[in-house]
Order: structure tokens, then C-alpha cells, then sequence
């Protein structure tokens, strides 16, 4: 298939449940030109709209998906973590009947990835965590705080919802990827009121999870034999910018240090949304050259 800048999608299963997941480029691309993009928390596969398009006219085939419990994806009651999503991606990776690919996750996304690269190591040829991979700091509900508030409300209208996100300092760009990102993430019920895609339960259960021993990114660490890139947002989410980060400064720097082998990169001019809502050039620039 030729590449296009638009989307196909579809849905697979995965792990006992159904993933809905979108595609860019030529679905006959290797493994090593493939990149499995994961969302973050409250997220859904819209928001690495901005970025397929360039990734893809660099030559690769660009794979985003549904966590379970978020968009179209299956939305089981219970039964959030790392783990479990590692798991989900692992299936991801068998209907699409890939060896191996190239993981590039964000916020819970990027722990997904780091927890998947540790436990099927095999199935990563490279690895890119964006804003996050340290242990979630505590003060991490404040930060995203915002995106979890909208989780339990009902808007009158899919108006009303857009004009939800347009007055959320985390987005002072209005884009059309933004844009794409909101209209995915609502969900019209039958009386015309709207609420997000996002099963709160289970954003509320994977983040009570990240601060469970056995769910710390900092146990994977010496497992990830794979290259890994880290790229940080210079722009907090508090305090006009100058904190609520979801990976600090020093976090990061542990991440590195940690990990064999592995590069930070700090994106200035982004915060944690916009890293991949409404990247700078230095964001796509940094992935390809990363994975080239």
C-alpha cells in the first residue's frame, strides 16, 4: 500500500479483547521501519496525529492504537496496569504480524513501553520514551489534573466539550490535530449530551497502579538492553510553566544514567501535551535521526 498522510483504521485482538488502532505509511514496511505508538493516561490513538504524517514521509510505517479502556478500544470493568497493556501490546504486535518493532510511547505510554521492552525484549528494535519513564512523582494528579477532571463530567453538546479543551492552558495552539484529538475523544450519548471515550476507572486504576513496587519503572531499568531515547518537555504544566512535569529535570537524568546506553533530549517550547499534540520540528527531527 502506497503511503498517504491519511489514517486507515481498524481494530484487532489482542490479549482476550479488541484494540482499535489507526495506521500511516506503507503497511508493507519492515520491522525495523515500523513504529507502534502508545498514548498516554487519558489519551487516546489521535494524539500522534501531528507527528505520523512527517514520520511517515521519512519512511515509516506509523501504527498507533487505543490503550483498553480508552476510544473504541474494549473497556473491561477492572484490570489496569503496565503489565497488563504490555501485554495487550504484545498481541498488537502478533496480529500485525510484526517480529519486532520500534515503540514510541507517551506519559503512561512511555512506562508501557519501558515495562513491554523488559518483559519481551525481543519484540523491540528500538525504544522512545516521551515525558515520562521515571517513577510517577507524587504530585502527578495535580499535574494532569485538567485531563482527569473531565473524565467524570457530561457536556451538553460536542460544542461544549471542544470549548472545554480550547480553554485548557495545555493547548495554547489550536491545531487541527488538536482539534482531531477532541473530536475522537467524544463519545454522543443517545440524549445528545457527550462524555469522553475515557472509562474513568480505568485511568484512576492505572495511575493508583504506578505507585505500586511492583509496577516502578525504576525495576525495569537494568532490564532495557534495547537503544533508548528520552525526550523531555522543558514546560511544566503549573505555576505558568515552572512546574507540574510529569518527568523532572532529575528524573530524567536517572532515567539516562540508568539505562544502558540510553540519550536525553530536552524539547524546548513544549510542555507535556503539546510534545506530541503540537511538536516543535525538534521533536520529529530528534525521533527520526533516532531511529534511522
Amino acid at each position: 500500500m502506497s503511503e498517504t498522510s491519511e489514517p486507515r483504521f481498524g481494530r484487532a485482538s489482542a490479549n482476550g479483547i479488541e484494540l482499535a488502532w489507526a495506521e500511516w505509511g506503507d503497511s508493507a514496511a519492515p520491522a525495523d521501519r515500523t513504529i507502534i505508538a502508545i498514548h498516554g493516561i487519558t489519551a487516546n490513538l489521535q494524539s500522534w496525529g501531528a507527528l505520523a504524517p512527517g514520520l511517515t514521509q521519512a519512511g515509516f510505517r506509523f501504527i498507533s492504537y487505543d490503550l483498553r479502556g480508552r476510544g473504541d478500544s474494549s473497556k473491561p470493568a477492572s484490570g489496569y496496569n503496565t503489565s497488563i497493556h504490555a501485554d495487550d501490546l504484545l498481541g498488537l504486535l502478533d496480529y500485525f504480524v510484526l517480529p519486532y518493532a520500534n515503540l514510541l510511547g507517551h506519559s503512561l505510554g512511555a512506562v508501557v513501553g519501558l515495562h513491554f521492552a523488559a518483559k519481551y525484549p525481543e519484540r523491540v528494535h528500538r525504544l522512545v520514551l516521551v515525558d515520562h519513564g521515571m517513577n510517577t512523582p507524587a504530585d502527578a494528579r495535580q499535574t494532569i489534573n485538567s485531563s482527569f477532571s473531565r473524565l467524570t463530567m457530561t457536556f451538553n453538546s460536542r460544542e461544549e466539550h471542544l470549548k472545554f479543551f480550547r480553554e485548557s492552558p495545555a493547548y495554547p495552539n489550536w491545531t487541527k490535530y488538536v482539534e482531531q484529538f477532541v473530536a475522537y475523544d467524544a463519545q454522543v450519548q443517545p440524549d445528545g449530551k457527550v462524555r469522553t471515550k475515557v472509562l474513568p476507572a480505568a485511568a484512576e486504576e492505572d495511575l493508583n497502579s504506578q505507585y505500586l513496587e511492583e509496577f516502578l519503572p525504576s525495576r525495569l531499568y537494568s532490564s532495557i538492553k534495547t537503544p533508548t531515547l528520552v525526550l523531555r518537555a522543558t514546560i511544566g504544566t503549573l505555576d505558568g510553566g515552572k512546574s507540574g512535569f510529569i518527568l523532572t529535570a532529575e528524573g530524567a537524568q536517572t532515567v539516562v544514567r540508568s539505562i544502558a546506553g540510553a540519550k536525553l533530549v530536552e524539547i524546548e517550547g513544549v510542555n507535556h501535551y503539546t510534545i506530541t499534540l503540537d511538536p516543535t520540528p525538534q521533536v520529529e527531527r530528534e525521533i527520526i535521526d533516532f531511529l534511522k
